[in-house]
């Protein structure tokens, strides 16, 4: 295209106010730029717990940076499950982010089946056949307890999660052991 001809469809642009319509440039495209967070919780506990809020918040600047859109999902049973499956087989986005994962939930496992590009943050067991990333939670707990023996701090205790979530299975080497010079006792209540 010619400069002339280039300037000239610019000026058209800012005159006529057009805006690209983002359906049309999906159908050429392929693409949506739209990535699906799914949680699997009730909306009490999505509003209730910090970890949500700061997932939800550090994904959508990641993807408004992209130039893409984050599209908010629960999807706590069943019935949520395949009314999910049927919007993402429409190709309504280009990826699924799941957190939250449970040990028994079988949503990862139809969302492969549909070959929807999915990553799990976290995993259901040992080892987790579907692409996932997760937080090394044995480094940040010597971490954090060294920090408060180093602080004085003589008695040191943890609040989990559901037991429902992932924890390290056979084979792992993330295992409750000591993280300081005086030890530690794990019980669960």
């Amino acid at each position: 295209m010619s400069e002339r001809a280039r300037a000239a469809v610019e000026q058209a642009i800012a005159e006529l106010g057009y805006v690209p319509n983002r359906a049309a440039r999906s159908l050429a495209t392929a693409r949506t730029d739209a990535v699906a967070l799914v949680v699997p919780e009730a909306e009490s506990r999505l509003f209730a717990e910090p970890y949500f809020s700061g997932i939800i918040k550090g994904a959508s600047a990641r993807l408004t940076h992209a130039g893409m859109q984050l599209l908010l999902v629960l999807a706590r049973d069943g019935r949520t499950h395949r009314r999910l499956a049927l919007y993402l087989t429409a190709q309504r986005v280009d990826g699924v982010l799941m957190v939250a994962v449970h040990r028994d939930d079988t949503l990862p496992d139809l969302l492969d089946e549909l070959s929807v590009p999915t990553v799990l943050a976290g995993r259901r067991g040992d080892p987790e056949p579907l692409g996932h990333v997760r937080a090394d939670n044995g480094g940040g707990a010597r971490s954090a307890v060294q920090h408060l023996l180093g602080r004085g701090r003589h008695t040191v205790a943890t609040i989990t999660g559901p037991w429902t979530w992932t924890r390290p299975g056979p084979g792992s080497t993330a295992t409750a052991r000591p993280c300081g010079p005086r030890g530690s006792r794990w019980t669960r209540n």
